[in-house]
């Protein structure tokens, strides 16, 4: 539980308000530790493990094998993953910033977020690992990853539509229904002023 700022007002003891402050400062401190834990729980959970772990598994049991890819090839794959870590870095921050949660479905955020990328797309942290993962099929040239990117593609368009949205709409209501209803699900209406503040 964080500390609510509130410290001793008793000027007969002079040591009260001190005490208060330190201990509230440890509470603080170990709120905030407990947070970081979670926060990078969730990250070595669910992204490091979609786009570093299965990748990597997938090339060493199809006995990839190793090749300078074309220069092409690098400054597409430079270019989709440097737009994959900017959306998920962005989107990862407003999670813990603005929404007060992680990107674990057991610690999801407490508010609903609609600033930056979610002005423009409902899943802007999914669209930033398709992304990378996008920018490793070009870069290994690996079908199979090509195709590992496809099924976790259309998995996650059935479990958004079938679970988290039904979650979303228990959690926040009225409130996610008009964000529904004004801003797309994967493809960014980047010429349409959402209405969305």
């Amino acid at each position: 539980m964080p500390y609510n700022g509130t410290i001793s007002t008793n000027i007969g003891n002079g040591c009260a308000g001190s005490t208060e402050e330190r201990v509230g400062d440890q509470l603080c401190q170990r709120g905030l530790c407990c947070m970081k834990i979670s926060w990078l729980k969730a990250i070595l959970l669910f992204p490091f493990n979609i786009t570093v772990i299965i990748p990597t598994l997938l090339l060493w049991y199809t006995d990839y094998q190793w090749f300078i890819p074309a220069p092409s090839q690098i400054v597409i794959s430079i270019i989709l993953f440097g737009g994959g870590s900017y959306l998920f870095i962005k989107t990862a921050l407003l999670f813990h910033n603005e929404g007060q949660g992680t990107l674990s479905p057991l610690e999801p955020p407490k508010r609903l977020i609609i600033k930056g990328p979610y002005k423009k797309v409902r899943n802007p942290m999914l669209l930033g690992i398709l992304f990378l993962l996008l920018s490793e099929v070009v870069f290994f040239s690996s079908s199979y990853i090509f195709i590992y990117t496809i099924i976790f593609f259309f998995i996650n368009c059935i479990y958004f539509k079938t679970v988290e949205e039904k979650k979303l709409i228990k959690r926040f209501g009225q409130d996610y229904i008009a964000y529904r209803n004004s801003v797309p699900m994967w493809l960014p209406n980047l010429h349409d002023k959402s209405k969305m503040k």
